[in-house]
């Protein structure tokens, strides 16, 4: 019989690599104080913004992301390379 490899059919139908997450730069700024831990709040007295705007941003990151929590969003962002850890 002349049946394919299995790591030839894995190879050959494996997934496309996720798609990066593009973030806005006030998105990004805000990330990046909730990798801190900060909360909407301190984020939103940080930037000079209300908490409204800042969650706001936190919920389109989520969304982006496909994630529910802003703790899954910042595991997310260091996996695909969106944000660094010094």
């Amino acid at each position: 019989m002349d049946e394919e490899p299995v790591m030839n059919h894995i190879e050959t139908h494996a997934c496309p690599d996720t798609e990066t997450v593009h973030l806005t730069p006030k998105e990004h700024e805000t990330l990046h104080w909730a990798m801190l831990g900060k909360t909407a709040w301190e984020i939103a007295r940080i930037q000079g913004r209300s908490e409204a705007v800042i969650n706001f941003h936190l919920s389109n990151i989520r969304r982006k992301f496909g994630v529910c929590s802003m703790r899954a969003a910042v595991v997310k962002a260091i996996e695909q390379g969106v944000v660094l850890i010094h």
